[in-house]
């Protein structure tokens, strides 16, 4: 009896100090939260690691992302300007393309921001609802704002697509391409669908002749379908004009394994090239989204 006494009182103990523990992590937390505004409002920490950045500072970015309606793929496309925020000062412009930090991959000079402009100058970009800017990932953009010279950096007050990412005769060219490739999937893919007919999911463009096309068998879509296999395929296509429509050649062909597809034919000769473009396709909506 007495040992087991003095067990439970030791467990109780432990108890204790670990509750004291979970205390002390989160008035620590929350006192850093108070003390360092510089990550919400300057996209950059002051120790130069996104660890730093808090709970409350991600959970106020994305509650302000699912409030937002904004329609960035047609701002985008029309080359119309998106308001970040207000900013003092003699307001001056950058060009090029805007790139999100990821620690391990990024020129050290940035490492401290969340995202920076890669042009004729580099420059960070700092400033506060930078959130909005994650529409504009690796595309061709114009930035306004505040420049500080001496750091290197711009204090962004709006954005907006330029270029290509607003060429039209591009962008209607990939849209007759895509919607020819949904109405043709079926004879293109070098597989049949086992179960139904396959459907358009993903087309990410390595240029405007190769793309890479992700597609599913449409049972997947059935609410009472019983079939549990994940269907999903992926291609490699080299896509030309023909006639009224397109030519499509299959250069490479993945199913799906148990975590990502396997290459089943084919060499995959974009393996290291980066797409200058994504689009998700809505089977009811008939539409397409630039999702990347």
């Amino acid at each position: 009896m007495h040992k087991s006494k003095f067990i439970w009182g030791g467990i109780v103990v432990l108890a204790l100090i670990f509750a004291g523990f979970l205390w002390y992590q989160s008035y620590a937390r929350k006192g850093k939260t108070i003390t360092n505004p510089a990550a919400t409002e300057n996209g950059a920490n002051e120790d130069g690691s996104f660890d730093n950045m808090t709970d409350d500072t991600e959970a106020a970015d994305q509650a302000a992302m699912a409030q937002d309606e904004t329609d960035y793929n047609a701002l985008c496309e029309n080359g119309e300007w998106l308001k970040i925020a207000d900013q003092s000062g003699e307001v001056s412009s950058a060009v090029g393309k805007l790139r999100k930090v990821y620690p391990d991959d990024v020129p050290s000079e940035f490492k401290n921001y969340l995202y920076y402009i890669e042009g004729t100058e580099n420059l960070g970009i700092t400033g506060s609802d930078l959130f909005k800017l994650d529409y504009f990932e690796d595309r061709e953009v114009e930035v306004q704002g505040v420049k500080n010279a001496a750091k290197k950096e711009i204090s962004v007050s709006q954005v907006k697509c330029t270029g290509i990412e607003t060429d039209k005769s591009v962008l209607d060219r990939r849209k007759s391409l895509m919607d020819w490739l949904v109405r043709n999937i079926n004879s293109v893919a070098p597989q049949k669908a086992k179960y139904q007919r396959w459907t358009v999911d993903i087309v990410d463009f390595v240029d405007e002749s190769n793309a890479y096309v992700e597609y599913y068998d449409t049972v997947e879509d059935d609410e009472n379908s019983d079939v549990e296999d994940d269907t999903s395929r992926r291609m490699l296509v080299e896509i030309g004009p023909s006639g009224a429509g397109y030519n499509a050649k299959v250069l490479a062909y993945w199913e799906m394994g148990e975590d990502d597809f396997v290459l089943k034919t084919g060499k995959d000769k974009f393996e290291d090239a980066d797409t200058i473009a994504s689009y998700q396709y809505d089977p009811e909506e008939k539409i397409w989204e630039r999702i990347d």
